[in-house]
């Protein structure tokens, strides 16, 4: 197993693990090139677009939802069978107001059953000063968080628009720094948030869902993966297969599967889910 016993007992108690080994910094390097000329290539901004099943977007990305090194660690947590859900890119520009505001992944799933998890990968080293995630230990534990809409002009990058109503004690929470290449597993009810980069350079990590199958159940659409370890499906079907990048089908695909929450240009406003 790629976690210890004591690893798996720390994830179910505070609902993180951290400084997980996955990626080296060359093949984070040979990515973010990928990424930087798919922006081009298609006129796009990233971090609008590859969101929402990038890696069907950017086959380039499918690699890395299924590379060994992540996929072990969560069947650590999840159990046999490993469903890659969804995954999406978080780019912060430098000195941009963007950030991710607190909310608990929960709150938008409408998945019955806990054996959900998320990998995120710093792509490019994620620090204090750049808006690295922050989480508060064992919030998942407790009762469901209230979420509204965000207040008028603010900059939080989650599509749905929406964040924790109320007060959170930041005093508790913790932050997750990564190297290139390594990754955080949060639990899909923790709450977390990031601030936003104030740095000289930008800030990219790559948030991959995983679930098991066979333990969970979606009340809404989003019955479509890739199953990555493991042979049950459940209640899910494969996700298609691309034919290469930005595909028509794909996108029409997602649009389904997300009501156009997902942007495709990066001049295209902001939708809500709700």
């Amino acid at each position: 197993m790629a976690l210890s016993p004591s690893d798996i007992a720390r994830y179910r108690s505070l609902g993180y693990l951290t400084d997980l080994p996955g990626l080296t910094v060359g093949e984070c390097e040979e990515l973010g090139a990928r990424i930087a000329a798919f922006g081009r290539r298609h006129g796009v901004q990233e971090q609008l677009v590859l969101r929402n099943k990038a890696h069907l977007k950017l086959p380039a990305l499918a690699p890395v939802v299924a590379d060994p090194r992540i996929v072990d660690a969560v069947e650590a947590v999840l159990g046999p069978d490993v469903l890659c859900w969804g995954s999406s890119l978080f780019i912060k520009e430098p000195g941009g107001p963007e950030q991710v505001a607190w909310h608990q992944d929960s709150y938008y799933w409408d998945i019955e059953g806990d054996a959900v998890c998320t990998a995120w990968v710093a792509l490019i080293p994620s620090t204090s000063l750049n808006g690295a995630m922050r989480v508060i230990p064992g919030s998942h534990l407790l009762p469901p968080r209230r979420h509204a809409a965000s207040p008028s002009g603010s900059a939080n990058m989650l599509f749905s628009y929406e964040e924790i109503s109320g007060e959170v004690n930041e005093a508790e929470a913790v932050e997750l720094t990564l190297a290139a290449g390594r990754f955080s597993l949060h639990h899909m009810a923790i709450v977390h948030g990031s601030a936003a980069n104030h740095s000289a350079g930008r800030r990219m990590g790559y948030s991959i869902t995983y679930l098991n199958p066979a333990k969970v159940r979606h009340h809404a659409r989003r019955t479509h993966g890739l199953l990555v370890r493991g042979r049950e499906w459940g209640m899910f079907s494969p996700d298609p297969v691309p034919d290469g990048e930005m595909d028509p089908a794909v996108l029409a695909f997602v649009d389904e599967q997300f009501g156009r929450l997902a942007p495709r240009s990066g001049t295209a406003g902001r939708t809500s889910s709700r």
